[in-house]
Parts: structure tokens; C-alpha cells; sequence
């Protein structure tokens, strides 16, 4: 079991960060302006004929006052100190018993109603301090009533001793109770910190204010810290951003919101970066923010293997997309030389010399459009960004799909929206494209019959177009690879179209999304980013 600090005893407890300090403190401020008072009509109403000495009185107020100086002192050092050290509430305690030990002096010695007071400053002594020094406290209480007993004769000296006695036994009995209960709050402490210190995670917790109240040695190793050296810091002097933005635990806080697996960069010392994944969780009491939970993870060896499959899969992707292009253009490729053969080795006639042209000139221009339709996929998309209301593009593009397909009584276009402004921040005329390309693969799939339903929503952070087709919608198997450069189900086509309306959309920070509906058909979703209504 390891042996803790006193400053990390008092730099955590179990209801929170030096929370038990504060509740004493605040306590203790008031057990002594009660006191004084009973001290003050001790002296103005004397008891069993005792009078009061103006100096004794005098002397009960200076302590009184220092006393409370004191205790207004060390709760400003429990706000202000970080991180706080236990020697200022050693010190304290030593001032109450002072306190209490003038308030007995003054007040009839030994036979003094305030005597019970020594018995809270041990108790006090044994919670907030270590068990032994407890022991020390009820020593230093029980030699000052020793001296009380010689300086107060009355009573019978069998009497004087017996009560001498009982008082030392309670001091002693309270401290070992007090220290029975720091060692079980101190045990619970310190179960607490061995769970944190096993986590592979790093962990800290910060007040309301952003003050890191609490890490474990995880976030020390993740962070290149010394052991505790975060504790009383600002939350962004410790997580700091690599690239010059707001600490996510910072904003985390002041949005009153909880961040799951973000990334970012963290500057670790002077010149070293990581990359760590980290989730908060906000803390509240009654309905008030006290402070958030943050762990996060070194993710920078996780990054460089991701980079590395990503490479791997950009190469794989290459070798696909190869196989595809050599596959698409090898049958135009043989009918062109079947034509030039035939035509190189014959005497043809007119008619089959034209023939055989018409045949070269139809399968160069399926070649052109087979490299034109993968250079559309390869290339970059160059986006003109300019906001607009995707409601209104939206009825554009199935006035566009009724009226080309007018001639075809079966198929129906219809558009709805929820008559809010639903405005994107896009290249308009790229996700044109995307429309129709995505509204004509539905018309075809109902093989000329069926009602096209194109339904725009939104939520508070995007923008959704959603197509439904009655056709006979899409097998399981199929659902994964219909975005792949060069997969088709048709007899004719290049399978490009969904693959290129793939890229458009994720260069637009959006996705597309497509399922197979219950009531038949096929559902395809694409969901853009909003931008705030002006």
C-alpha cells in the first residue's frame, strides 16, 4: 500500500476537494462567536458569586478577536492558496485550542462549563490531521487541565483527581475515535486514488472555474508532468491546444456540454505535440455546474497506423480502381481492332466499310466518356461555396426530373419540405448534379413506374434530402459496394455516377446514406451541414 502525502490528503476528500476543510472551517467560525458569547455573560452574570476580572476580560477579547481573524484567514487561504498546505491547518487548530484553553482559564478552571470544548478541538485535530497528532492534542489538552487542577485548590484533592481523570480519558477516547475515522476516510482516499493511478486513461476533474482539482498518474505520463504539479492550475495551462485554439475541457465548460472522443492536438512541453482523444462529462449539484470529468487517451501511435492503413487502402483503391478502368476499356478497345482488322483485311463493300467506322467511332466515344467519367471521380472537387436555400434547389430538381420524363404517364415527382429555411453553404450547382444523378438512378430503378418522393428536413445542425423510390429496392449484399468506382447492375453503364455523387457530398462535409425500405423501395439520405439563418 502506498504511503500518501499530506498534500494529497488535503488537496482531495470524499465529497470533493477540500470540501471538509470549508464545512470545519465555517463550523469552527461559528462554535466561536457562540463561545464568546457565552464567555461575555459568564463575566456580566458571575456564577456561585465569582467575579470577573476587567483584565481577564480583556484578555478573553484579544484572543476572541485573534481567534476570529484566524478563522476569516485560513478559509481566504483555503480560496486562495493552490495547492493548499496542511501546515496552515495545523496551525489552526493549534489557534482553537488556544482559544478554548483561555476561554476555560478565565471562566472557573477546571470546573469551567467550556471544558467539553477541548473535546471537539481533539476530535477536530484527529479528522482533519493525521490520527497520531490527535493523540498530541488530547496531551497538550490534558496537561493544561493538569495545570488548571494545581491552580484551582477547591474540592476535596480525591475529587480534583477524579475529574482530572475522566477529562483525560475523554480527550484520549476522542482521539482515538477521531483518528479511527481519518484512517477510515484517509483508506477510502486513498482506494479512490489507486483506482485513478490504474487507469490507462488519463484523468483530471476541474472546478466551475477551470481549476484542476484532481489527475492521476496517467495524465501525468500522457502530458509529461510531475507528480501533482497540475493541481491549482488552470485546466488550460495543462491541455493545452497545438494549434492555438481554446482547451476543449475550457470550452467544454463554458458551453455546459459534454465532448465525446474529440481529438486534437495537445502541445507537450516546448516543441512535442500528441494527439489525444478525450470525452468530458460535466458535474452538477442541484441543478448548478461544480466542475467536469475529463479522460483522454494517447492516440498519436494510433494515428500513425491509421495514416498507414489509409495509405495501404489509398493503394489498394488504386489497384482497384486500375482493374476497373482496364476491365471497362478493354471490350471497346477489342471492338476497335476487331473494326481495323476487318477493314485492313478485306476488300470491303461500302456498307460494311461504314459499318465498321460507325462501330470505331461509338466505341472511341465510350472510351472518351469511360476516362472522362473516371477523371470526374479522381479530381479533386473545386467548390465555389455560396449559401442557398436547399428547399429551393430541391423543387428545382424534380421540376427538372417531371418535365424530362413528361412523356412517361407512370412516373410521379413529388417535393416536400417543412417550409423552413433549410440554407447550406455549398457549390450549388455540384449537388445539383448530385440530385439528379441520384433521381434518375430512382426513376430507372422503377423501370418507368412509380412515384419518386423527394423530402427535405432539417435539425439544428443539418440539412437532410431524402429520395424514396417504389422500386424493388436494394439486396443486402449490394448496399456496401453501389458507391464503388465501376459497380453496376445495368446492362449499360460505367457504374461512376453514385461514386462521384459520393465525393461531391463528402467534399461538402456531408454523407449519403442508403437502405432498403420495409414497404419496399429504396431510401437514399444525404445530409449536408446547416448555416445559420440571417
Amino acid at each position: 500500500m502506498t504511503r500518501e502525502s499530506a498534500s494529497d490528503r488535503f488537496r482531495s476528500s470524499v465529497e470533493g476537494p477540500e470540501a471538509w476543510l470549508w464545512y470545519i472551517g465555517g463550523v469552527r467560525t461559528v462554535v466561536l462567536v457562540v463561545v464568546a458569547a457565552g464567555a461575555y455573560a459568564y463575566a456580566y452574570v458571575p456564577i456561585a458569586g465569582t467575579e470577573f476580572e476587567p483584565l481577564g476580560l480583556l484578555y478573553l477579547t484579544l484572543f476572541y478577536l485573534f481567534g476570529l481573524f484566524s478563522c476569516l484567514w485560513y478559509l481566504v487561504s483555503l480560496r486562495l492558496t493552490r495547492p493548499f498546505r496542511p501546515v496552515l491547518t495545523w496551525a489552526q487548530v493549534l489557534v482553537d485550542l488556544g482559544v478554548v484553553a483561555v476561554t476555560v482559564h478565565f471562566t472557573n478552571g477546571t470546573h469551567s462549563f467550556f471544558t467539553f470544548l477541548f473535546v471537539v478541538v481533539v476530535l477536530e485535530a484527529g479528522l482533519v490531521l493525521r490520527p497520531s497528532q490527535g493523540f498530541v492534542f488530547a496531551s497538550m489538552a490534558t496537561v493544561f487541565m493538569a495545570v488548571q487542577a494545581g491552580l484551582w485548590q477547591e474540592g476535596a484533592p480525591v475529587i480534583r483527581g477524579y475529574n482530572f481523570l475522566v477529562q483525560a480519558l475523554a480527550f484520549y477516547l476522542t482521539a482515538a475515535i477521531g483518528g479511527y475515522w481519518n484512517l477510515r476516510l484517509r483508506r477510502m482516499h486513498q482506494f479512490q486514488r489507486e483506482i485513478l493511478d490504474n487507469m490507462n486513461n488519463g484523468f483530471l476533474i476541474t472546478d466551475a472555474e477551470g481549476t484542476i482539482t484532481a489527475q492521476n498518474k496517467a495524465a501525468d505520463r500522457i502530458l509529461g508532468l510531475e507528480d501533482g504539479v497540475a493541481i491549482g492550475r488552470p485546466v488550460e495551462e495543462i491541455l493545452r491546444d497545438a494549434e492555438g485554439g481554446e482547451c476543449p475541457v475550457r470550452t467544454a465548460l463554458r458551453a455546459k456540454r459534454d465532448f465525446t472522443r474529440y481529438e486534437f492536438s495537445a502541445s507537450i512541453g516546448h516543441d512535442h505535440t500528441k494527439l489525444l482523444g478525450l470525452s468530458t462529462s460535466c458535474m452538477y449539484r442541484k441543478g448548478h455546474l461544480t466542475g467536469i470529468i475529463a479522460t483522454f487517451s494517447d492516440l498519436t501511435e494510433l494515428a500513425s497506423m491509421r495514416e498507414e492503413i489509409q495509405r495501404q487502402d489509398r493503394l489498394a483503391a488504386v489497384g482497384e480502381l486500375a482493374a476497373g478502368l482496364a476491365h471497362e476499356i478493354r471490350n471497346p478497345v477489342a471492338a476497335i481492332r476487331g473494326a481495323m482488322d476487318e477493314l485492313a483485311g478485306s476488300s470491303a463493300s461500302p456498307e460494311l466499310t461504314t459499318r465498321l467506322l460507325g462501330i470505331a467511332l461509338r466505341e472511341s466515344d465510350h472510351l472518351n466518356y469511360i476516362v472522362s467519367e473516371f477523371l470526374d471521380f479522381a479530381r479533386e472537387p473545386r467548390i465555389d461555396r455560396e449559401p442557398f436555400d436547399l428547399c429551393q434547389l430541391a423543387r428545382e430538381v424534380g421540376n427538372l426530373l417531371s418535365l424530362e420524363y413528361a412523356d412517361r404517364d407512370g412516373i410521379v415527382v413529388r417535393v416536400t419540405d417543412s417550409g423552413d429555411a433549410s440554407r447550406i453553404s455549398g457549390d450549388r450547382s455540384q449537388l445539383k448534379q448530385v440530385f439528379i444523378n441520384i433521381g434518375k438512378n430512382a426513376i430507372q430503378a422503377m423501370e418507368n413506374k412509380g412515384t419518386l418522393r423527394i423530402a427535405v428536413g432539417r435539425d439544428p445542425v443539418s440539412v437532410t434530402v431524402r429520395f424514396d423510390d417504389e422500386g424493388p429496392g436494394i439486396p443486402p449484399d449490394q448496399v456496401a459496394r453501389i458507391f464503388e468506382p465501376f459497380y453496376t447492375t445495368k446492362e449499360s453503364g460505367v457504374g461512376m455516377g453514385l461514386a462521384v455523387c459520393m465525393r461531391i457530398v463528402t467534399a461538402h462535409d456531408g454523407t449519403i446514406h442508403v437502405a432498403s425500405r420495409r414497404s419496399g423501395g429504396t431510401s437514399m439520405v444525404v445530409r449536408l451541414p446547416a448555416t445559420r439563418s440571417t
